[in-house]
């Protein structure tokens, strides 16, 4: 009788050659060296006939092999019913476990196979068993992120709460994988979206460490504390900033978390953030301060509510027929009245029927310039009410539309503020067909509701008016959606410091007093704050004054930069047409000309200097950006030396709603002439373009004529990669906050610009994204051009690679796997730490099973060796089964951080025997001279 084959055949599942050795008398239970039966390599296979065949003549369905599995189990994990079904039939045990503590159970949860885990319920397995870890089948279905398993489960008694012992809960699990339909199940299902684990994380910790954004947003909806801190004294935000999670930080800094915790070792979220984009970054420092000082204000002075809501109107068109017919219930507007709107932004103070006292902001038929966005800049108690016409083109429409949209939503400078939008349909009386002006209204308010969904409020409401007919049943509705608006407002918005309050009260005599030109000087400005605010102090007239806090308080805004000498009140006076000069220049006689009448000549250039709208070098040519009409000729960017070395960023809009304020690029062009001579030789500019230089590099910047992209050229004729280094720095860093400033509530990204376009100085160089290039830079691959077919080297495209990047993570798991690589002396150099094994635990999901209970040997091992040892084999193991990109790289890379410089550069060692590629990227002059020598 031959054993092997007789195991081979079931194996296989040839019928006959089983019962062929049956009938010869060969023990149906006969097993191999590991243990295993006939029936276990029938299981195994899903040969469901020999399966029946050995049951029939006998089988033991409840022997177990070597490692602890019977053919019930792996039946199971491979999901094939029929198989499952026959043993069950049969009286399979089906609560047996191995010696990882699973069940069948277990692994049919684990791998998602629902028709097998509903057989095993419905015969009798306990849904709730563990295994010696204390996971239960939730746990691992919720990890898989199987909602119809979860599901399953939870309807036949699941515990949604139970806690293994680690003390995670299968909400843990599935938010730290990302699994948002299962989380959404689990907390509908009574799962405490607040329960911590033994390290004190909740699943949002979990959710915000991996940067899983939707589940996040899904979490903070259900009421997961924002601010809860885990053993470490970290919150939700600590770790999303750690790791560089843009969207999770955005989302966080929008709902309103706290950005002024300190964890153990005394550091708020943004003394970790060193690996946030620069807009992300920028808004969480700019956010912390913000509340920071918030907080500093009302302890100083105390609060009160506030209750004036403002009117925004914006438009393209003659919208003050909209404030005449708001204003005037019974009195009709004659057919010849004209409203002619103010230059400027006109302000007032009235009082609506069924609305109340709203200070009105006309914007009307105006350009969109830096005064009119600095006055919305942290506006929260605002509506805005965008008019448009019903008779011109949908395209036009559209275009009207979509673009105050746009503008108000990137000057929201406050993340946890939603503008309040109502679209208003005008010239509704020279209308042919009012049903289809009406439907073609609704359709782009339901266009433009989906389209800003997630940062503006636009009512839902469909109005199209007769702006001649003040007492209009359309604009009594108006008044309606307006009145309630406000309400809403006034109910959730925070309490106004009371120095706020009072400075809002004065406001309109200072408007009154300065009839020319009401700019007051920054000094001036404190001195009337300290006069109207009796028992003011010098530090909180800086709070109440800088624009910062309440929205009460329409004239505390500062110029921008630190700029703080000039103050704008009110901004209300005429602009004739300035005539250039032939190099497209101002002079002082010109400005003269036009503003004498009705503005302090000084002063005004002051203001528009301190605004950055201008500059000059010699005090008589003034050089306004924004007047600028002359387009770059293109000798000015030509080829040059051929050892030249290009390098381009592009900054461009995160999605179809982001764009740049149309002064971003005028105050740009500022910047770089108020950089010279320190920095850069003084700047030629044109309309939409600047070149500058270091004398090292050169640099040239232009803008899309539709305010959403932003591209940085620099090249070094020497080939002398560090000196591009150097100035796009510099341009990036001052691009990234100015548009901070200018448009704080667009979201943007990096894109690397092809190094073989700008070589050959193509009008629109190819970008690639930032995943890309790291993507190819961890895989030692080139990246091809898409358009020409050509390959071009990652070291073209990556300017500068600072050491211990992102990239990095990708790295680590050809470390772990030890190819070539001294691993034993890096372990050594770590010294693992219990409480650092955790972060071994967080793999533990993702590997065999028996690599857990290696792990679990090494932790109760005696001697530093051993464990180094056992470590390494488990890793080693891990590291076969994962991929670099589901490692717990990142975390790890943080406990080296934290061991220090000598740590790190042991690892760049380790790197270069594992992988040169990965470390020829590195920045070798950013480690230390101590640090190199100590590896």
């Amino acid at each position: 009788m031959n054993r092997r084959d007789f195991l081979q055949a079931a194996q296989d599942g040839d019928v006959e050659k089983v019962r062929r050795w049956l009938e010869e008398g060969l023990d149906v239970n006969t097993k191999d060296y590991y243990g295993d039966t006939g029936l276990y390599e029938a299981c195994k296979k899903d040969h469901d006939k020999v399966v029946a065949l050995l049951i029939k003549n006998g089988a033991d369905l409840n022997v177990t092999n070597k490692d602890g599995f019977t053919g019930l189990y792996v039946a199971c994990r491979g999901g094939y019913d029929k198989v499952v079904e026959l043993l069950i039939k049969n009286g399979a045990d089906l609560n047996v476990i191995n010696e990882n503590g699973d069940t069948g159970l277990h692994l049919a949860c684990y791998n998602g196979h629902d028709k097998a885990v509903e057989m095993l319920i419905k015969n009798g397995a306990d849904v709730n068993v563990t295994d010696n870890l204390g996971s239960t089948g939730l746990h691992l279905a919720c990890y898989r992120g199987d909602d119809k398993v979860v599901e399953l489960l939870i309807k036949n008694g699941a515990d949604v709460n139970m806690t293994d012992k680690n003390e995670y809960t299968g909400l843990h699990r599935a938010c730290g994988e990302g699994h948002d339909k299962v989380v959404e199940l689990l907390i509908k299902n009574g799962a405490d979206v607040n329960v911590t684990n033994r390290y004190g994380f909740t699943g949002l910790h979990v959710a915000c460490r991996e940067g899983h954004d939707k589940v996040v947003e899904l979490l903070i909806k259900n009421g997961a504390g924002l601010n809860v801190t885990n053993k470490d004294g970290n919150t939700c935000l600590h770790l999303a900033c750690k790791r560089g999670h843009d969207k999770v930080v955005e989302l966080l800094i929008k709902n309103r978390a706290d950005l002024n915790v300190t964890n153990k070792i005394n550091k708020r979220p943004v003394d970790v953030a060193a690996g946030l984009g620069s807009d992300t970054q920028l808004l969480l420092e700019t956010e912390t301060r913000k509340q920071a000082e918030y907080s500093e204000l009302v302890s100083s002075v105390g609060s009160e509510e506030g209750t004036t809501v403002k009117l925004f109107l914006c438009g393209d068109g003659q919208t003050g027929f909209i404030v005449g017919a708001l204003w005037n219930i019974r009195r009709k507007f004659r057919r010849q009245d004209v409203f002619n709107p103010t230059p400027g932004v006109h302000v007032s103070i009235e009082v609506v029927p069924g609305i109340g006292r709203l200070s009105l902001h006309d914007f009307a038929g105006q350009a969109q310039f830096y005064v009119t966005h600095a006055m919305l800049l942290r506006t929260t108690n605002a509506i805005f009410p965008v008019v448009y016409k019903i008779t011109d083109g949908e395209d036009e429409q559209k275009q009207q539309v979509h673009g105050w949209l746009s503008f108000i939503h990137c000057s929201n400078a406050d993340p946890t503020n939603k503008p309040r939008i109502v679209l208003i349909a005008s010239h509704a009386d020279k209308l042919q067909d009012r049903k289809a002006g009406r439907r073609q209204a609704k359709a782009l308010v339901e266009y433009y509701r989906k389209l800003f969904q997630e940062s503006l409020i636009v009512s839902q409401e469909v109005f199209l008016i007769n702006c001649l007919e003040a007492g209009s049943p359309e604009i009594q509705r108006l008044r309606e959606v307006l009145g309630t608006f406000k309400d809403d407002m006034l109910k959730q918005r925070t309490q106004i410091p009371k120095v706020c309050v009072q400075l809002s009260k004065t406001i309109e005599g200072w408007r009154e007093e300065r009839k020319t030109f009401p700019v007051m000087g920054w000094q001036d400005y404190l001195a009337a704050v300290r006069q109207a605010c009796i028992y003011i102090e010098e530090r909180i007239a800086e709070l109440a004054s800088s624009g910062k806090q309440g929205d009460e308080v329409e004239v505390g805004l500062k110029a921008p930069c630190g700029l703080t000498e000039s103050l704008r009140v009110c901004y209300n006076f005429p602009i004739v047409k300035i005539a250039r000069t032939a190099e497209d220049y101002v002079t002082l006689e010109e400005l003269t000309r036009v503003f004498s009448a009705v503005a302090d000549i000084p002063l005004l250039i002051k203001l528009l200097q301190d605004f950055q709208l201008c500059h000059t070098y010699d005090e008589v040519t003034l050089i306004i950006p924004s007047l600028l009409q002359q387009e770059m000729e293109e000798a000015a960017w030509s080829p040059v030396s051929s050892k030249a070395v290009y390098f381009g960023l592009q900054i461009r809009g995160r999605t179809e709603i982001d764009s740049f304020s149309c002064d971003l690029f005028p105050r740009l062009q500022t910047l770089l002439m108020q950089a010279h001579p320190d920095k850069l030789s003084r700047p030629l500019l044109w309309k939409n373009s600047a070149k500058c230089t270091d004398k090292k590099a050169d640099a040239l910047l232009q803008i899309t004529q539709d305010k959403r992209q932003l591209n940085i050229f620099v090249r070094s004729n020497d080939g002398n990669r560090e000196d591009c280094n150097s100035i796009m720095d510099l341009l990036k860093d001052m691009t990234y906050r100015l548009l901070h400033e200018t448009s704080p509530g667009a979201r943007s990204r990096d894109m690397v610009l092809s190094a073989l376009d700008l070589r050959e100085h193509s009008r629109e160089p190819h970008a690639y994204s930032r995943a890309e290039v790291e993507a190819a830079a961890a895989k030692g691959e080139n990246l091809v051009h898409p358009e020409r077919n050509v390959p071009e080297k990652v070291k073209d495209l990556r300017l500068k690679l600072g050491y211990m990047e992102g990239y990095m993570s990708k790295c680590f798991g050809k470390v772990i796997r030890g190819t070539s690589a001294d691993w034993d002396n890096l372990a050594w150099e770590l010294n693992f730490e219990e409480n650092e094994i955790r972060v071994i635990r967080e793999m533990e999901h993702d590997c065999d099973r028996r690599c857990r209970e290696m792990l679990e040997r090494w932790r109760n091992r005696e001697g530093e060796a051993a464990n180094v040892q056992a470590l390494k084999k488990a890793l080693i193991k891990i590291g076969h089964r994962l991929t670099a990109e589901t490692l717990e790289a990142r975390e790890l890379l943080d406990i080296l951080e934290a061991k220090g410089e000598r740590a790190c550069v042991k690892f760049y060692a380790v790197l270069k025997l594992c992988d040169k590629f990965a470390a020829s990227l590195i920045v070798e002059e950013e480690m230390s001279e101590e640090g190199a020598t100590a590896s």
